[in-house]
Parts: C-alpha cells; structure tokens; sequence
C-alpha cells in the first residue's frame, strides 16, 4: 500500500511539473506571417536552453516549400541568461549557395525547431532597391541609394561594387555605383546629388522644375532579374526667419537666418547670400550678405543692426513704433515661378533702464551689496548671457571704479551683480567702504542712479 502510494505521488509531481514548462515560441520580422523580399529576422524564445553562465546557441532548420534540402541555422543568444535567440536568413535563387535559402517567386518559409514548425507566405524578391526618401526638396541636396542582394556578394573576402542607372523626368540618364558597406554584406550604397546640370564624374544629376527620378538595377546574368524604385523632387522652398519679433535699443542686433539648399552653388565651400532690409511697405532698402553655416549646409546667416549708421555694420534707420522686414527673392520654388519670402519685426524704441539696489542701508563689513539693472536694450543675443556694467563710488571709502553684472539668464534683460562691502582695497568683487559711508551707483549708459549708507 506504501509504494503504490509513493508511485502515486512521484507521478503527479513529475506531470505537474512538466505542465510548467514553458514552450518554445518561433517568432519572425514578416507581418502576420507574410512578407517579400530576401532577408527574414528568426527569434525563437525558448527559456529552458539558456544557461545562466553564457550566451547559447541553438540549431534549428530553414526551408522553402518547393526545395527539398533545408538549411541548418544556428541562431545565438542575445545576451547572458536572455532565452532570447537570433538569426537572419537570407536567400537566393543560385542553388550553388549552400549558406543561403534558395528560392523561386512565390512560396512557402518552413522554420523547424524541436517539435515545432512556423509557415511564412513569401514573395520572393532577390534584389531590394531603395532611396532613403519618397520626395526631395532641393538643388544641391543628396539621396541615398541602397541595394540589397547577398546574391552579388561574389567574394566574402573583398568589398565589391555594382552600378544602377538613374533616369529623371527632364534629363539624360546617369550610371551610379554602389559600394558594398563591408565585404560579405550583399549591402550596396552609394550617393546621388541634384544638381542644375548633370556632373558624371560627381555624381549629380540634372534636376528641373518639379521633377522625378527613378533608379533602376539590372542583373547582368539574368536580365530578367531587374528592380526599380522612384521619387518625387522639386526646388526647396526658402524659409527666412529672425531671432525675435520685437527689438529695443540703438544698435541692436537681428540675427537673420535663411534656409534654402537651391543657393548652395558650390559644395565645396560656404557659398553667401543675399537679402534686402526695408522699413515695411517701402521698395528701397539695405543689402545684407549671409554666410552659409558650413560647407554643404544649404543654411545662411547674417546680422542687420538698427540704428547702428556710425559703424561699418549693415543699418537699418528705424523710428520708434517702425515694423520693418527682411526680404529674400526666391528664385527657385516648388509652384516653378520667383516668390519673395519675408520676415518681420517691430523696433519699439529705446527702454528705460530700471536700476535697483537689495537695501538702502548697509551694516557691518564683509556684507553683501546686490545691484540690478533691468534694460531689454541690452539683451542683444537671445542664447547668451550678457553684461553691463555700472560706476560705483563711496563718499569715504576710496572706491570709484566699474562692476559688471551678469544677465540672470540667456533672455532675460535683467543683470545682476554682488560685492562685498569691505574696509580693503576695492577689486572686481569688492567695494571698499567706510565708516558712515554713502554708495552712489550709476548706470552710466542710461544715466540711472540709486544711493545708499553705510555704517561699520
């Protein structure tokens, strides 16, 4: 009666047991089960195969429904103790391959692992070609080509290379080579630029009005084997636009940038630009050249400053309340006809300048005087903190030199600056003061004062 009762026992255990082990589950990158092409991402978790100590790998079988071989992959554990295994099949139609999975057209993917079998739908396609975009916008701006076949990777050893030939709505057709990113990737890259006329020798194609290209591969031991992809191009609209919408203060500036590929003529160095300052509803007005950024940037920049005539400076004369505007002629756009692009701004005059002390009466040496001047006038850049600076004086204490006060943020117009009120020498943080002392500080570029005492 006790060992039927001990056979009992162990067989429920070991059923319960085996209840609970978990799976394996084959997972792939096709989409409900169905995808095209000739590359297919294979995970397959299965927990009970990783060893906590190191990354595992796990065999299981690849075939196509119509052939008759499969082929063996290892897939290999994602990290230390993960369960998680990965491998990337790729195909062909050269049955002289034996790493790769030979295919024809439409079919079936059968993946096999242990006891379990996934089906995948797939449209077999032996060269992927593509551009990294579906419209281009721009003279002078660039497309990736990308081919994929492991098919031409002829040498595992050697980086190798294809051409495509690329055909436009407007101009004669140009060959393009394509390098393989790394030898044995059967990945082939290569860059095609727009252009207004078509460069052999620099890849640049001829491109007008609203345009398109479409890039074409063709295989040379199997015609039949070809692959295209397409793209829309036009002209880049300019854009102009400015660092702010209101300005104040004499010599202010206006940081002016403008952002149009179609005038980076030469690749090679940073081209300039043209735009015209002009109080709003006038004709006339002030040329302002603009600098491209860097090489190959498409992006220009420039300041005009308001009421700055004295210096060499480009300068607009503004009166208080004036809306001006900063206007780029667009040659080239995507309606095919010049358009003028605008930006404006108001200059509301100059600011009173507000200037303020944390107390009017100071006690004690080795105290702290905190002195603020509030003035947009001299929140000139909008992305740096600026200075100004103020004349401070003592009745006794020998003291009458500048301190500077530093803007509390990057667009802000208010500066602020502490010293220390002491019986020593004055310095850059340091006011020397005296027994029943009066501070005078002035803001000397508004003529702003304020006053206060002191005592030991």
């Amino acid at each position: 009666m006790g060992l039927l009762l001990l056979i009992t026992v162990y067989f429920t255990i070991t059923a319960a047991a085996d209840t609970n082990v978990p799976e394996a589950v084959i997972e792939t990158s096709a989409v409900n089960d169905s995808g095209s092409g000739n590359m297919l991402d294979v995970t397959i978790y299965d927990p009970d195969r990783n060893n906590p100590d190191r990354i595992d790998t796990i065999i299981a079988k690849v075939g196509a429904g119509s052939g008759t071989d499969d082929l063996t992959i290892r897939l290999e554990e994602t990290g230390i103790d993960t369960g998680i295994f990965k491998y990337t099949v790729y195909m062909t139609d050269r049955k002289s391959n034996r790493q790769l999975l030979c295919m024809k057209g439409m079919d079936k993917i059968n993946i096999k692992y242990k006891e379990i079998i996934k089906t995948i739908s797939w449209d077999y396609q032996s060269t992927v070609l593509t551009l990294d975009k579906e419209v281009y916008a721009g003279y002078n701006t660039s497309a990736e080509v990308s081919l994929f076949n492991m098919g031409l990777n002829n040498n595992p050893n050697k980086t190798e290379y294809i051409n495509v030939l690329v055909k436009t709505g407007n101009s004669k057709s140009l060959g393009l080579e394509l390098r393989e990113t790394k030898s044995n990737s059967g990945i082939f890259k290569g860059k095609l630029y727009f252009g207004r006329s078509t460069k052999r020798d620099k890849n640049i194609i001829k491109m007008s009005g609203k345009d398109s290209i479409t890039v074409t591969y063709t295989n040379r031991r199997d015609r039949t084997d070809v692959a295209e992809c397409h793209a829309d191009w036009s002209p880049q609209d300019g854009q102009i636009i400015l660092d702010r919408q209101e300005y104040s203060g004499n010599a202010a500036p206006v940081a002016i940038t403008l952002t149009d590929w179609d005038i980076a003529e030469d690749l090679g160095i940073k081209d300039e630009a043209k735009v015209t300052a002009r109080i709003q509803g006038t004709k006339r007005g002030k040329t302002v050249v603009l600098k491209e950024t860097k090489r190959d940037s498409g992006i220009f920049t420039g300041t005009l400053y308001i009421n700055d005539e004295g210096s060499k400076n480009p300068s607009i004369k503004l009166n208080p309340g004036d809306k001006f505007e900063i206007v780029y002629t667009d040659e080239d756009t995507a309606i095919g006809i010049e358009e003028e692009r605008t930006a404006s701004a108001l200059w509301k005059g100059i600011s009173k300048a507000e200037l303020t002390l944390d107390k009017t009466f100071y006690k004690g040496f080795d105290t702290y005087m905190t002195i603020s001047v509030k003035d947009p006038d001299y929140n000139k850049r909008k992305t740096l903190q600026e200075k100004v600076s103020v004349l401070v004086r003592t009745s006794k204490g020998n003291t009458n030199r500048k301190y500077y006060l530093e803007e509390t943020g990057v667009d802000t117009g208010v500066f602020t600056g502490s010293f220390m009120l002491s019986k020593d020498a004055a310095y850059n943080d340091r006011i020397q003061v005296a027994d029943s002392d009066e501070i005078t500080v002035t803001f000397i570029d508004k003529n702003v004062t304020a006053k206060a005492g002191f005592q030991k």
